[in-house]
C-alpha cells in the first residue's frame, strides 16, 4: 500500500506528533485549544488508507498520545514500565479502531463530518463502559474543562456532546487543509461557533436565573497529608491538628458545611475517641463536617442471619458530623478502582505477579444515600446532599443517580497525592467540572494535595486552594441545583445515538472492493471527495 505524496516514516511521524498534540492538550487549563487540531494528523494520514495499515497509524500515535497523557503514572509505587506499556497498548487500540473505522467509511461513501465524530463518541462509550477496564479519563470533553461556554453543551446531551462538536471541529481543519471542498467545512465551524454562542447566552442568563434561589457556602479544607504520615503516632497527631487548625479557619467564614478528603481520619464508628473529637470540633466551627474515613468492618451477616467473625474489610467511606446528632450511616465507595483497590476476576484469571502485584483488597458499598445538610436559616429546608469518592467522578451514572434521588449539591473527595505533583489533579478534576454541568448542580472538591475546587452549576470554578501538595481552605458560595437538566433526565441519549450512527454507517450500504476511497469531507460524500 502506497500512501500519496507521502512515505511511510512521514505518515508515521505525522500519526505520533497527532498524538502528541492530544496528550499535551491535558498538560494544562490554556493547553485544552489544542485539541482541536489533534486529530488532524490522523486524518491526514489515513485519509486513503485500507483498514489494516490505518489500524497500524492510528494505534501508534494512540500509544504516543498516552504516554504523554498519562506520564504522571511513572510516580506511582509498583508501576513500572511493564503496566505502562500495557496501559498505553489498551488506550492506543480506541484510536487505532476509529482510524480504522474512518478508512471503512471512505470505502462506503460516508461523509466525514457525519460520521467522523460519532465513531469517536460510539468509542468512547466502549471505553467508559468497559467493564473493569473502563477508563473514563482524559476525554475531549474534559480537555474543555476551562472552555465555559462549550461546555453548556454537556446539559444537553452529556460529556459526549461536547466530544462530539471538538471531533467536528477537527474534521473541518483537516478538510480545509486539503482545499478540496468548503461548503461542508465551513457548516462543520459554523456549528462550533453556534454552539460556543448557545453557551454564552446560557450563561448570560444564568445570573437572574440564580437569584431566586438561596446559596449555600462551602468550604473545602486541603490538609496536604503526606503518604507515609500516618505510620507514626506523632504523625497522626499532627494530621489531627492540622484538620482542625483548618476547619476553624475555614468556620470564620461561617459556612454551611465543611468537607474533608478522602480517608482524612480512620473509623469514627469504632473509635469512641475519634467520634467524640470529630462531635466537638463541629461544636466549635459551627458546622457540620462532611468527612472522609478509612473504615473497617469487623463482623458480617452469616447466611442464617447472624454475625460472623472475618478478617475485617476496609471501606472508603464519608460521614456526616453534627454536633447535635449521633454520627450515622456512611457512604462508601460503591466503585473500586481496578488493580488499585481489588483484583479483577480474582480466582478465574492468574494475573501474572510481574504485571499485577499483591494489592490489600477493598470492599465497595452499595447504596446511594446521600446526606441531609442543615441550612444556616431555621426556615429553610435541609439540603441533600451526594458524595461521589476519588475516581467515581469519572463516571457520570453515578453522580446522574445521586442527583435523581434528590441530591441538590455533589462533594468529590479524593486523594491524589499518589500520583505527585502536576497533570493527574488537574486531569482527575477536569471529570468533576462535566459532572456539574451535566446535572446542573454545583460540585465541592475536597482534595488531600490539592487544588481543592468549588465549582458553581456551570461548571465555572468559584472557589479554589492556590497550590498543590499545600495547605489551605477553598471557601465560596454556591446556589443549589433547582431544575433537572435535559442530561440528568434522559441520560447518556446522545451517545446512543452516535452509536446507532456509527452502526448504520459502517455496516450497511454498499462497500467498495477497489482501490481505497479517499476520505469525503463533504455534508453529502457522493458530492465530492
Amino acid at each position: 500500500m502506497i500512501i500519496l505524496r507521502r512515505s511511510w516514516f512521514e505518515a508515521g511521524a505525522a500519526a505520533c506528533g497527532g498524538g502528541a498534540l492530544l496528550g499535551l492538550a491535558f498538560s494544562s487549563d490554556a493547553a485544552g485549544s489544542l485539541a482541536w487540531i489533534a486529530l488532524v494528523p490522523w486524518l491526514l494520514v489515513v485519509r486513503r488508507l485500507a483498514p489494516l495499515p490505518a489500524f497500524g497509524f492510528g494505534w501508534a500515535g494512540g500509544l504516543v498520545a498516552a504516554l504523554v497523557t498519562f506520564g504522571w503514572l511513572a510516580n506511582v509505587p509498583a508501576f513500572g514500565v511493564a503496566q505502562f506499556a500495557v496501559l498505553g497498548g489498551y488506550v492506543a487500540l480506541y484510536a487505532a479502531c476509529w482510524c480504522a473505522g474512518l478508512a471503512i467509511l471512505a470505502r462506503r461513501q460516508r461523509s466525514l463530518l457525519l460520521y467522523a465524530p460519532a465513531l469517536w463518541v460510539a468509542l468512547d462509550a466502549v471505553r467508559n463502559h468497559a467493564g473493569f477496564l473502563a477508563l473514563p479519563i482524559a476525554s475531549l470533553a474534559q480537555s474543555q474543562h476551562a472552555n465555559t461556554p462549550l461546555l453548556q453543551l454537556a446539559s444537553l446531551g452529556g460529556e459526549a456532546a461536547v466530544t462530539w462538536i471538538v471531533v467536528l471541529g477537527n474534521v473541518a481543519v483537516a478538510a480545509l487543509a486539503q482545499r478540496r471542498v468548503w461548503r461542508g467545512p465551513l457548516l462543520a465551524l459554523g456549528t462550533v461557533a453556534a454552539a460556543h454562542a448557545a453557551g454564552a447566552i446560557m450563561l448570560g442568563a444564568a445570573a437572574s436565573d440564580d437569584e431566586t434561589v438561596a446559596p449555600i457556602k462551602i468550604a473545602a479544607v486541603q490538609p496536604n497529608i503526606g503518604l507515609h504520615e500516618r505510620e507514626t503516632a506523632a504523625g497522626r497527631d499532627a494530621i489531627w491538628q492540622r484538620l482542625e487548625r483548618l476547619s476553624l479557619d475555614a468556620a470564620a467564614a461561617q459556612p454551611d458545611l465543611i468537607v474533608w478528603p478522602e480517608t482524612a481520619v480512620g473509623d469514627p464508628r469504632h473509635d469512641p475517641q475519634l467520634a467524640e473529637r470529630l462531635l466537638t470540633l463541629s461544636r466549635a466551627a459551627g458546622a457540620p463536617l462532611l468527612v472522609g474515613a478509612s473504615e473497617t468492618e469487623k463482623f458480617a451477616v452469616t447466611e442464617h442471619g447472624g454475625l460472623g467473625v472475618r478478617e475485617r474489610d476496609a471501606y472508603n467511606a464519608a460521614y456526616l458530623v453534627r454536633a447535635d446528632t449521633p454520627i450515622g450511616e456512611p457512604y462508601r465507595k460503591r466503585r473500586l478502582m481496578p488493580f488499585g483497590e481489588y483484583t479483577p476476576l480474582e480466582g478465574r484469571v492468574a494475573w501474572p505477579s510481574w504485571l499485577v502485584p499483591e494489592i490489600a483488597h477493598g470492599r465497595s458499598g452499595d447504596s446511594d444515600a446521600g446526606f441531609d445538610v442543615p441550612r444556616s436559616s431555621p426556615a429553610a429546608p435541609p439540603l441533600r446532599i451526594g458524595v461521589v469518592i476519588c475516581w467515581e467522578n469519572l463516571f457520570a451514572d453515578l453522580s446522574r443517580r445521586a442527583v435523581s434521588g434528590g441530591s441538590a449539591m455533589l462533594v468529590q473527595m479524593t486523594n491524589d497525592a499518589w500520583f505527585g505533583p502536576g497533570r493527574a489533579a488537574l486531569q482527575h478534576n477536569a471529570a468533576s467540572v462535566i459532572r456539574a454541568v451535566e446535572n446542573g448542580v454545583p460540585l465541592v472538591l475536597a482534595s488531600n494535595a490539592g487544588p481543592s475546587l468549588v465549582i458553581d452549576r456551570y461548571g465555572r470554578v468559584v472557589g479554589r486552594t492556590a497550590l498543590q501538595f499545600d495547605v489551605g481552605v477553598a471557601v465560596a458560595s454556591v446556589v443549589p441545583g433547582h431544575a433537572a437538566t435535559p442530561f440528568n433526565r434522559w441520560g447518556e441519549w446522545f451517545a446512543a445515538a452516535c452509536c446507532v450512527l456509527t452502526l448504520q454507517g459502517l455496516w450497511t450500504g454498499r462497500l467498495s472492493t477497489g482501490a481505497p476511497r479517499r476520505l469525503s469531507f463533504n455534508v453529502n460524500a457522493k458530492e465530492g471527495a
